[in-house]
């Protein structure tokens, strides 16, 4: 039996490495990452063709923290009362609402991901390229981790009971809203009607029931996610009645995730197929290349709008440039901010900035003097001018001061909290008593720009800070900084959504541990009311914030780029979700 300690870490490894892949070559314009390390960030092709051996290591770490970074609860999602059509359309009206910034046919793109996309027509015969970065390891949706097999199957393949608006806002998705009783420890869900897998068996109650089992048990990947989960039983052919063990705002939510995947229960295979009921089929899995899928045309809800879509996967940010330019690829996801110039203030291409949940962080051990004074803490964010990085950037990314994304609904703009002030940071270092000169290592997985480490160093050495870079492999990193919090300070990249929880636990490897934020996280995770949850969210993360537990160094931009006859397309948060059933394709 696999531990939920090798689990998470497994999940924290994939998502990391499928943000670390769209960060490795940010801002860096002479291609030159400098010598302030002892060793050059390597390419990304080679921390792509290292993801799977990385992730190896990670599901045998013996010393991973009890800890997911793919949130373990927290916080009440918004439920919307309206009723949609079965496609949960409604949910995908505001996926894509990212600002493009380019020529004549800019705001084409940011169409949204959902039936409204369609209304303009196009070619339905047509066959669409996305070029992608990270390729999933697996198709098994229910017991591996990665936000690569998100990208490709969820909302394509496989349909989630629920949907989530950009606002967090829960609507219907596979099923309506189900009926919650007074106590919020009963949920009836009610299983559509004329709804198929693509094997041509119609959906029933238990399917619905063995994926959430499949989900919530050992070795399923939303463990953590579903704990609150007593039982799901089939009380007819048409309903399922989910039954927990203490109140869950965050189920909700969690069931517009993968959680929410519904699988037929007999399913079989699932390393090398996907039989869900969404509106394409996997047709082709060219393992090192491409995943193809072709549109289901006895899907139940609205077509897709083109006839086949491959998810090509490039290691190589320069080839998927050149496949876009060449012809072969269609859009593009992912694309490093030092290439991006070449598209803007080009009519023949479209770019979008979109947002994310990928928080780029500053990690100090909180356990490891001085870094367990909230003061010194506080000093190190001060020392770094955010602005500064974000020029390094290019300009893309946003600055947060916090652990909130502002998709979630409890964001506050906690930039005030520390804002950059290195003559404070001096004069709060001082107090402290840690002298000028007092030398601290930088771990750094080494698929990250080095430039990035450079500039984190040099800041930090205005206040008076000797700061060592020490680049890792991120298979030591996993092992020696999040399993056994051997380090100074390290930097990664979150891109788990409504990972506040992860500050509630003291065994995380930032070694934060507050009663205060626990017990705020608990009470909003078992609140009466989303509202109470959202306001206990907020004031955790205030009181995060003031604490400075880790410096939050951007959010990172998601960033698209396609030929301008292409529209649809989602623009937010590609990396963990693609919904490609909109695209449509100018005649």
């Amino acid at each position: 039996m696999r531990s939920s300690t090798a689990r998470s870490s497994r999940r924290f490894l994939v998502a990391a490495l499928a943000g670390a892949l769209t960060l490795a070559a940010c801002g860096d314009d002479d291609g030159d990452d400098g010598d302030a390390a002892s060793t050059d960030a390597p390419a990304v092709s080679e921390a792509a063709t290292d993801a799977t051996e990385a992730a190896s290591a990670a599901s045998a770490a013996p010393s991973a923290p009890a800890a997911t970074t793919a949130i373990a609860g927290g916080g009440a999602a918004t439920v919307a009362s309206v009723s949609t059509d079965p496609a949960g359309t409604e949910a995908a009206d505001t996926e894509a609402s990212g600002a493009a910034t380019t020529g004549a046919a800019s705001t084409a793109s940011t169409a949204p991901s959902g039936s409204g996309a369609a209304s303009g027509g196009g070619d339905t015969e047509a066959a669409v390229v996305v070029g992608a970065v990270l390729e999933p390891t697996s198709l098994d949706i229910v017991t591996k981790a990665g936000a690569a097999l998100d990208q490709v199957l969820l909302d394509n393949v496989y349909e989630t009971l629920l949907q989530a608006t950009e606002d967090s806002t829960v609507v219907a998705g596979l099923t309506e809203l189900p009926e919650i009783s007074e106590d919020g420890l009963t949920y009836t869900f009610t299983v559509p009607e004329g709804v198929t897998f693509h094997s041509g068996d119609p959906l029933t109650a238990a399917d619905i029931v063995s994926s959430l089992d499949a989900f919530r048990t050992d070795p399923g990947s939303g463990v953590e996610e579903l704990a609150s989960i007593a039982s799901v039983e089939a009380a007819d052919d048409t309903t399922v009645v989910v039954t927990l063990s203490e109140r869950d705002n965050d189920l909700l939510y969690r069931l517009t995730r993968r959680e929410g995947a519904v699988l037929q229960a007999d399913a079989t295979d699932l390393d090398n197929s996907a039989n869900g009921t969404g509106p394409f089929t996997f047709t082709e899995w060219n393992q090192g290349s491409s995943i193809t899928m072709t549109r289901n045309d006895d899907y139940w809800g609205d077509p897709a709008t083109v006839a086949e879509v491959t998810f090509q996967y490039f290691t190589d940010p320069n080839a998927a440039i050149n496949a876009l330019t060449t012809g072969d690829a269609d859009v593009l996801t992912g694309v490093n901010t030092d290439l991006v110039g070449q598209f803007e203030g080009d009519d023949d291409y479209v770019v979008n900035e979109g947002t994310t949940n990928g928080e780029f962080t500053l990690g100090m051990n909180n356990s490891r003097a001085p870094f367990d004074n909230p003061d010194v803490r506080r000093a190190i964010r001060q020392a770094i001018d955010k602005e500064g990085y974000l020029e390094l950037l290019n300009g893309f990314g946003t600055i947060v001061g916090g652990p909130v994304p502002p998709t979630d609904p409890w964001f506050e703009d906690l930039t005030e909290v520390a804002p950059y002030d290195p003559d404070a940071a001096r004069a709060a270092l001082e107090a402290a008593g840690v002298e000028e000169g007092t030398p601290f290592t930088l771990t750094w997985p080494n698929f990250y720009p080095t430039t990035s480490a450079e500039y984190v160093a040099s800041q930090l050495a205005d206040v008076g800070l000797e700061i060592e870079i020490v680049p890792v492999e991120f298979s030591v990193w996993l092992e020696q900084v999040y399993g056994n919090a051997d380090y100074d300070l390290t930097a990664v990249l979150h891109v788990e959504p409504r990972d506040i929880a992860n500050y509630a636990n003291p065994d995380y490897y930032w070694r934060y541990d507050n009663p205060e934020v626990q017990q705020l996280v608990a009470d909003a995770k078992g609140a009466e009311s989303e509202d109470e949850a959202n306001e206990l969210l907020t004031e955790a993360a205030r009181l995060i914030s003031e604490d400075s537990p880790v410096d939050w160094l951007i959010l990172q931009a998601d960033i698209t780029v396609s030929t301008p006859n292409i529209t649809g397309y989602p623009t937010n948060d590609t990396a963990s979700r693609f919904d490609a059933s909109t695209i449509t394709v100018a005649d």
